[in-house]
């Protein structure tokens, strides 16, 4: 799949042997970029092309359609050199999170609270974009889900990361989180306005906020959500899988029906179960084995 070339042909072959391609998808954040180029060749409409994949890839980018749903982000800077950076914290203050803006999940991401920390970011970041956000002190709260080709939601539901994942990754936590019987309704209806902002046509969505553990100035009080990123496919993991436990639905048919049918078949207010998440690190000794567990 790293071969454009390779994945070329091997889309031409299905339209030369099975007729025009109506639909690509990935449904993977790492090959979004991928799957727009292919739109572009192929001429496929169902989906962004190039010309508007940015607003659902780039951090930054996401920013503007954030303002257009009404909700509060957080500041942010675009790193360019160490002064520029200096110049932005000394707007905002310590500590800052730092990571890619063509990023996946929580990877390269890095929280810096001091100055000394600062120039070893600048010393020894990759060679790619990067983008400086002021910190949140929040609980990542998602709204995840199915939309159809008019921004309908079809499918939604809800969960929460008691820990940061950016810490988990960074110091190897173990992983929890949980899915939510009942939506709150301040985050549904934050989820549905970013949903209608963004190129979000006929995909899964993962968004992400934080509700505030504290008053921040500029974004709400204790308790308020504001808008972190927005991932335009399933939420990772084994997430796709507690939504079929909690709901006892199958998140992939809903999805096939979206593609064909614009909507999906199954009971939007059966959901029983609150399902968890509990993971533990090859890394680590327990006090437990996994099979006394």
């Amino acid at each position: 799949l790293e071969n454009y070339d390779e994945v070329y042909r091997a889309c031409a072959y299905f339209a030369f042997k099975y007729g025009r391609l109506d639909w690509l998808e990935s449904n993977n954040e790492y090959w979004l970029i991928r799957d727009a180029h292919l739109r572009d060749d192929f001429n496929i409409n169902t989906g962004l092309k190039t010309d508007r994949i940015d607003g659902i890839k780039y951090k930054s980018c996401m920013k503007k359609f954030y303002e257009i749903a009404k909700v509060p982000v957080a500041r942010y800077h675009l790193v360019t050199d160490f002064e520029a950076g200096k110049a932005f914290i000394d707007t905002v203050g310590y500590p800052v999170v730092v990571k890619p803006d063509n990023g996946v999940g929580a990877y390269a991401t890095y929280k810096v609270s001091n100055e000394e920390e600062l120039k070893n970011f600048y010393n020894t970041k990759p060679d790619v974009t990067y983008i400086m956000e002021e910190f949140i002190n929040g609980t990542i709260v998602t709204y995840d889900g199915i939309c159809n080709s008019n921004k309908d939601i079809v499918y939604e539901t809800s969960h929460v990361f008691p820990e940061s994942v950016m810490d988990s990754v960074n110091d190897q936590l173990d992983m929890i989180y949980y899915s939510k019987k009942e939506i709150p309704a301040d985050l549904k209806d934050m989820g549905r306005r970013v949903i209608k902002a963004f190129d979000s046509n006929s995909r899964f969505f993962h968004l992400e906020f934080f509700r505030l553990k504290e008053a921040r100035e500029g974004l709400g009080g204790v308790g308020d959500l504001v808008g972190l990123e927005v991932n335009m496919r399933p939420p990772g993991g084994y997430t796709p899988d507690m939504m079929n436990y909690a709901s006892d639905i199958d998140v992939y048919q809903i999805y096939a029906d979206m593609v064909k049918y614009d909507k999906g078949f199954f009971d939007t207010e059966h959901r029983p179960y609150s399902c968890v998440y509990a993971s533990r690190r090859y890394s680590h000794h327990y006090a437990y084995t996994h099979e006394e567990i």
